[in-house]
């Protein structure tokens, strides 16, 4: 607490160690069915929720390649911080060719880091288009800052192109004796700036040639590719999402745990069983919750468990009410999508009561598909994305004009309304862990969207538009010029620009002290310190904050930027 932070362990794939990467990584068919995917030929996306694994086995790919000379030459990039190129669509006509060449320029400063980390000799391939690394990496920096390009930063943009990157790479694999290459493209769901990801995809296209492969995590459900881009034709899709039936599920949890936290061994076995579930397949929650049990003195087990379920409860609706934050068009579609997911847990705890003494469960429900409009199924991939729901293949029941979406609710939710305690009125967790060990029922709970929410809440769906920016009344129609109410020239807000708006108090891991000294010294906002020429060197102005202290403040509001547009 002394250095204004609140006490926090990152479980960040993008932040941990090669060593945590080498040693940490689960090895077992389903992992290795992703690994082998991300090596092999082809363009492939590697989609599920934050946390469930994609950025590790990614790094993890990266890793291996980058160790051993039979593999392909393998470049890692993340796009993290696509989002504060956005403002650069209300400010400039060829946004669109500025994003390209950052999106270009990112590749290439990660293949010239991956270069300088081969062993041998090194390939200059910023040499090809008659570069250097200072000049990419200012350019990026601008871009990123928010700052005006300079005349080298526009001949830059010009001399990129996308082809040219790829033969560089190509050339680059030849030079280091690899028969091809790989681009692993990190953070690839560029979702708050659908123009960016329409662009995104077309470079993805692009670059896929037969000796270079271009590899893309997105988010199930709502990653939208264009119209040159067609998923299910350009490659193949994989998920890195573990679904809690796969039948090695708890042991390949455990060995998460074995070698990402050792301390787990001494951890009840039912306990940590019960984590497992309560986590949803996502190693990122899995991890947090044993720490957090490790940390706590809790009066009983059992009000341990009932209080980090009800954390991690709280943690997921945040960050999937935080949609409407993001993207204000969605609010009604976030708020009556927390409804929706409430009805379905609702039924699913219901359906496991009318169970009765069958040895079975129930954690699946099926909506019938054409029951769904747009904005449902809209409402629907919202929480897919958020984690909320696991959604399983398709089926047909009746017929084929029948097919049902079937999704599987989030477990820890499912716990913490009793949904696995054949109508007991406590919550032991090992009876939960028995219930769920249980074979499932052979046909999910069937039911169509209206019978859920009721036809009057549907009607109410819609795509809500930006209020007036002086005195925040609703807009009347999306073609609106001026406010009805003040008169005001209506412009609509960035997603960036919202975000920098935040207060501190959005940012979880600094303390009270560290918010106030902050606003005390007139930094106010998130944009307030971003905005700064030299954050470290301004917050060391303020009592009390040395060097150390500043760039643990500066790093943990950067990293809840990062984690709020990823």
């Amino acid at each position: 607490m002394a250095d204004g932070l609140l006490d926090g362990f990152e479980e960040r794939a993008d932040h941990v160690t090669e060593e945590v990467l080498r040693d940490g990584t689960v090895k077992g068919d389903y992992y290795d069915a992703v690994h082998e995917s991300l090596v092999a030929k082809g363009l492939v996306l590697v989609q599920g929720p934050r946390g469930c694994g994609k950025t590790h086995m990614m790094r993890y790919t990266w890793l291996v390649c980058r160790d051993d000379k039979t593999q392909p030459l393998a470049i890692y990039v993340s796009f993290n911080r696509y989002l504060r190129l956005e403002p650069l669509l209300r400010k400039r006509p060829d946004a669109l060719t500025i994003f390209q060449a950052w999106t270009l320029s990112r590749i290439l400063q990660a293949a010239d880091d991956l270069d300088k980390a081969l062993k041998g000799k090194k390939f200059d391939i910023l040499d090809s288009f008659d570069l250097d690394r200072a000049s990419i990496d200012k350019l990026i920096g601008r871009l990123e800052r928010g700052l005006s390009v300079s005349d080298r930063d526009e001949e830059i943009v010009k001399a990129l192109t996308i082809d040219g990157v790829a033969d560089a790479i190509e050339e680059m694999a030849t030079f280091h004796k690899r028969k091809r290459a790989i681009i692993l493209l990190d953070d690839a769901a560029l979702t708050l700036t659908p123009e960016y990801l329409v662009e995104f995809f077309d470079i993805v296209r692009v670059l896929k040639r037969p000796r270079l492969s271009p590899k893309a995590s997105i988010y199930p459900g709502t990653t939208e590719f264009g119209p040159r881009f067609h998923a299910n034709h350009e490659g193949k899709t994989v998920t890195a999402w573990l679904p809690v039936e796969h039948q090695t599920y708890r042991e390949i949890m455990g060995g998460i745990a074995q070698r990402r936290f050792p301390e787990s061994s001494t951890i009840p076995s039912e306990v940590n069983d019960y984590l497992k579930y309560a986590a949803f397949g996502v190693p990122r929650a899995y991890l947090a919750m044993l720490r957090e049990w490790k940390a706590g003195n809790y009066a009983t087990t059992q009000q341990g468990l009932n209080t980090i379920i009800q954390s991690h409860n709280d943690a997921r609706k945040k960050e999937f009410l935080s949609l409407g934050l993001k993207m204000p068009r969605l609010a009604t579609l976030v708020k009556v999508g927390d409804t929706f997911f409430n009805k379905c847990v609702e039924t699913i705890r219901e359906a496991n009561e009318n169970l009765g003494d069958k040895n079975e469960k129930q954690i699946m429900f099926g909506l019938e598909s054409s029951s769904l409009e747009h904005l449902t199924d809209r409402m629907i991939n919202l929480l897919i994305e958020a984690g909320l729901f696991y959604e399983h293949p398709q089926v047909s029941h009746g017929g084929p004009d029948r097919t049902y979406r079937r999704l599987t609710p989030h477990l820890s939710a499912l716990i913490a309304v009793r949904a696995f305690s054949s109508k007991s009125k406590g919550t032991s967790h090992r009876a939960v862990v028995e219930f769920l060990s249980r074979p499932s029922t052979k046909h999910p709970v069937r039911r169509q969207i209206d019978t859920l929410l009721g036809q009057a809440t549907l009607n109410e769906l819609k795509l809500d538009l930006p209020p007036c920016q002086v005195c925040h009344t609703a807009r009347m129609s999306e073609g609106q010029k001026f406010c009805h109410n003040c008169g005001s020239k209506l412009v609509d807000d960035s997603t960036f620009t919202r975000l920098m708006k935040l207060p501190f108090d959005e940012v979880p891991r600094l303390t009270e002290w560290a918010r106030q000294k902050l606003v005390d010294n007139h930094i106010r906002v998130i944009g307030d310190l971003l905005s700064l020429q030299d954050p470290g060197t301004e917050l060391r102005k303020i009592y009390m904050v040395g060097s150390k202290r500043a760039e643990r403040i500066v790093t943990a509001v950067e990293s809840y930027v990062d984690e709020f547009v990823s």
